[in-house]
């Protein structure tokens, strides 16, 4: 007597995708479209040294540097924390609240950003990518190439993002002087790091002056009006180039936010 087997007849079920080599993971990870998990970068950087070649090499390729990897985990993180704020800021279908990116580059982080926060809360946001185009990086989103005095002016954002700001240079005074702009958010290294002026974008001042001694300094962003955090939630995800691919520490994500 034989035994009828339940699965005759039954489709083929579909072969696991075969897992990508580092060099084809790498290969993959030049689609700007593509966006990485935490887990895809470290297995298409994987090396038993500090910092390999290979790393070197992507990110610090002269036609499409990388400053920061934009991954999975970070956008979804920092999309949740900007669906939130801009709730909060009181944004409607008939209202929707403008997040504008400065130094935007080739306009990755607002194409993710704007995908996520359209899926969350359709319709109330707007984020806009411009870019100074002094780089003159090859772009792969729409951006608006405006400088930031112009960009603020025109797009009124309530949200201003600024991704690894140039070392020693500062454009947060004119953040704060935007009347529209309650808050603005800095990516990159902080407090005499390689991103922005310590003292001026930061608050922090490691000289000290004969005539300054003994006086208490008030940070910039404090004497505007604007306070400080670091958003954990965010910075726990990212990753930059000045990290080893195995250990996530340099990078982070800081608001400044206007007081009320």
């Amino acid at each position: 007597m034989s035994i009828e087997n339940p699965f005759d007849g039954a489709p083929t079920p579909p072969k696991p995708e075969r897992e990508l080599r580092p060099d084809e993971l790498r290969e993959k990870m030049r689609d700007p479209h593509f966006l990485p998990t935490h887990e895809d970068i470290s297995r298409a950087f994987k090396s038993e040294g500090y910092r390999s070649e290979e790393w070197r090499n992507f990110c610090f390729d002269k036609d499409n540097p990388v400053f920061e990897f934009l991954n999975e985990e970070f956008i979804t993180a920092f999309s949740n924390y900007l669906a939130q704020r801009v709730e909060s800021l009181g944004a409607s279908e008939d209202s929707p609240i403008t997040i504008l990116e400065v130094g935007a580059g080739n306009g990755r982080l607002s194409h993710f950003l704007q995908q996520k926060l359209e899926a969350i809360l359709p319709g109330k946001v707007k984020v806009v990518a411009t870019d100074s185009g002094e780089w003159s990086l090859k772009t792969a989103f729409p951006v608006e190439t405006i400088g930031h005095k112009e960009a603020l002016e025109k797009h009124k954002p309530k949200i201003v993002v600024f991704s690894w700001m140039p070392y020693q240079e500062d454009v947060t005074d004119d953040f704060r002087a935007g009347e529209s702009v309650e808050e603005y958010i800095l990516i990159g290294e902080t407090d005499g790091g390689c991103c922005g002026d310590e003292w001026r974008t930061w608050g922090q001042s490691w000289s000290f002056d004969e005539e300054d001694e003994g006086k208490e300094k008030v940070a910039p962003y404090i004497a505007d009006g604007f306070e400080r955090e670091n958003i954990n939630d965010v910075s726990d995800h990212q990753i930059c180039r000045t990290d080893d691919p195995g250990d996530y520490r340099h990078s982070s994500t800081t608001s400044f936010r206007r007081k009320r």
